[in-house]
C-alpha cells in the first residue's frame, strides 16, 4: 500500500498545476465555483512603487545641463502559490476548473513569475538662444578663450572691440557677417537672445 507521501508525491508528477502550486481559496464552494480564485485581482503592475525601486533606463539633458529621467523600470517579484493541500481543496474539482477556465490557469502562472514594470514620460526642452561670438576664430590679439567661445554678449562684444581700436564701421560688418543680422541700434546686451523653457510630463505605464 502506498503511504500518504507517495501519492502526494504521485499526484504532483501526474498534475503540473500541484507542482507548482496554487492559490485557491478554500472557500470555492461558497464563491459559486469548485475552485474560486482568491485575492483582490489587482494586477502587481499597478501595485504602488517607491522611487528608489525604479531603476533610470533613458534619459535627456535638461534646461539646465542636468540629467532628466525619461524612461524607468522596476521589478515586482511573482507571488508565490499554495499546494492543493495548503490551499485545503480536492485536486479533481480544481483540475476540473484549470481545465473549463484555461485563460485562468495562464493568469495564475503569469501571477508567479517576476513582472518588468516600464513607465516613461515626455520632457519638452527648448534650450535658450544664444548670442553669437562675433570674434570666434578671430586673429587678432583676444584672449583663446574668446577665441574659442560660442557665444558671448553684445556688452562683452562691444567691449572686445573696443580693446582692439576695432572702428565701428568694421566691428558692424564683422557682426552682421556673422550673425546674418542687422545691428540694431539698441541691441540688449545680455548673452541670451531667447529665454529656453522645458516641461516635465507624469509618469505613465507602459503595458
Amino acid at each position: 500500500m502506498e503511504s500518504f507521501k507517495q501519492k502526494r508525491a504521485n499526484l504532483f508528477n501526474e498534475n503540473p498545476i500541484a507542482s507548482h502550486g496554487s492559490w485557491i481559496s478554500k472557500h470555492s464552494i461558497a464563491a459559486g465555483s469548485p475552485v474560486h480564485m482568491g485575492g483582490s485581482g489587482k494586477s502587481p503592475l499597478y501595485q504602488d512603487l517607491k522611487e528608489g525601486d525604479y531603476t533610470v533606463t533613458k534619459s535627456t539633458t535638461g534646461l539646465g545641463g542636468e540629467n532628466i529621467a525619461t524612461e524607468r523600470q522596476a521589478v515586482i517579484a511573482g507571488t508565490p502559490g499554495r499546494t492543493y493541500e495548503e490551499a485545503g481543496v480536492d485536486p479533481a474539482e480544481a483540475q476540473a476548473y484549470w481545465d473549463a477556465n484555461p485563460e485562468k490557469y495562464e493568469e495564475y502562472k503569469a501571477g508567479q513569475e517576476d513582472r518588468t514594470v516600464t513607465q516613461t514620460r515626455t520632457v519638452d526642452v527648448e534650450q535658450p538662444k544664444l548670442r553669437k561670438n562675433i570674434f570666434k576664430g578671430y586673429r587678432g590679439n583676444i584672449p583663446d578663450e574668446i577665441k574659442q567661445a560660442d557665444s558671448l554678449s553684445y556688452a562683452d562684444q562691444v567691449g572686445i572691440a573696443k580693446s582692439l581700436k576695432m572702428p565701428p564701421g568694421v566691428f558692424v560688418k564683422q557682426y552682421e557677417k556673422v550673425t546674418g543680422r542687422t545691428l540694431n541700434k539698441n541691441p540688449k546686451t545680455k548673452i541670451t537672445k531667447k529665454k529656453g523653457s522645458q516641461s516635465v510630463g507624469d509618469w505613465t505605464n507602459v503595458d
